[in-house]
């Protein structure tokens, strides 16, 4: 690091130089020589229906998505490479196909349209009790419940904005636009996390008990790469919240408990969005035995999954959520075991569509018997 010039070492310091006309005309050439720096120029984004979006500025090269990039520097695509920028080695995600989807340009303007705040678009004041005097409170089994489902989706939430914050760095920012949606979705996941917790604590409320955690240690310590982390945060993960969100939605006791569940699901379907478009371009470029090597992985995390979907908490909080009461958890119970049976389905629906052959057949046994659970209930 250079030192700044002493009035001693330097005579004229902190004295206006003698300048002419001439010597300024002279000098400005050499001083802007970096203006005629550019790859390209001319080229002209002109704004679309919503406004000059990230895909109406993807013209001429700056539009142009390598199928590989090996530059480790942080510039934006298409930026004038500057000699001598240290180079990072944190880019492991140099490829297209490890990382990218077609829609992620666009899920990255509806993210930044949609965007809300949960303190202000939801209405808490109608919860009822110590926030709403003039509701009545829900009963406190029902409360109680209500605060064990949060807390789960909290800590879904907090799951998921780790694993993708651990991704994010590694991916080359030539693929900038999938780099971008992922920042709303680390963001979306950060405001999930909040919201919940806000309603489990309301109220005079609680948090409840953490998760048995298995899945969320497969997400957290997936190193295979991104598109196998993705394949559990989307299909595995990703269905069964998006479910979740569905349920709490249809049941909602109040206005903020709906606006809240009805929120988050427009943001989740955003992200599966994504995922499923990745999964299924990334598989489509690989091949078959890319699609089987999947299948395969997917053995070992579905006993996992099948040991988790044992644990009573999150299923007896969620019968209660729905019945209203302990007295009707039957019913509860009822409705809890179609979506059980919906997860499994909708799993399966899932692999398929992205090209991996998973089948009733080959499903993990203790995930299968879920498929034939029917059962009837009020909904």
């Amino acid at each position: 690091m250079s030192t700044p010039e002493t009035p001693e070492e330097n005579p004229s310091a902190g004295q206006e130089p003698e300048s002419t006309e001439t010597e300024s005309q002279d000098s400005s050439p050499e001083r802007l020589t970096w203006m005629h720096d550019t790859l390209e120029w001319g080229v002209k984004a002109r704004p679309g229906k919503h406004g000059l979006t990230m895909r109406d500025i993807n013209v001429g090269i700056y539009g142009d998505v390598p199928e590989e990039s090996r530059d480790m520097s942080r510039k934006p695509r298409g930026a004038f490479p500057v000699p001598g920028v240290p180079r990072t080695d944190l880019y492991t995600l140099n490829h297209k196909v490890e990382l990218w989807a077609d829609n992620a340009v666009d899920l990255y303007e509806e993210a930044i349209q949609r965007r809300w705040m949960a303190h202000i678009d939801i209405p808490w004041e109608t919860l009822g009790g110590s926030i709403g005097d003039t509701l009545e409170p829900l009963p406190e089994e029902v409360e109680l419940a209500t605060r064990q489902f949060c807390t789960e989706l909290a800590q879904q939430a907090s799951i998921e904005t780790d694993v993708i914050g651990q991704w994010l760095h590694h991916m080359n920012y030539a693929y900038h636009e999938v780099k971008t949606f992922l920042a709303t979705e680390l963001f979306d996941s950060g405001r999930h996390y909040s919201a919940f917790r806000q309603r489990a604590l309301a109220n005079g409320g609680r948090l409840g008990l953490e998760s048995p955690g298995h899945i969320n240690r497969r997400l957290l310590e997936s190193r295979a790469g991104w598109t196998e982390t993705a394949l559990y945060l989307y299909v595995l993960r990703g269905t069964l919240t998006l479910l979740l969100y569905r349920y709490g939605e249809a049941y909602s006791h109040n206005p903020a408990e709906k606006q809240l569940f009805r929120r988050c699901m427009q943001d989740k379907a955003r992200h599966m969005a994504y995922g499923m478009a990745h999964l299924k371009y990334a598989i489509d470029e690989k091949g078959p035995d890319y699609a089987l090597g999947l299948r395969r992985l997917m053995g070992g995390v579905e006993r996992d999954l099948a040991a988790e979907m044992k644990d009573p908490v999150l299923w007896e909080a969620l019968a209660i959520y729905i019945a209203g009461s302990v007295d009707h958890m039957a019913e509860g119970m009822a409705e809890v075991k179609n979506l059980q049976r919906r997860y499994m389905e909708e799993y399966l629906t899932r692999m398929k569509w992205i090209g991996v052959d998973k089948t009733a057949d080959n499903l993990d046994q203790g995930l299968a018997v879920y498929l034939g659970q029917r059962e009837s209930s009020p909904a």
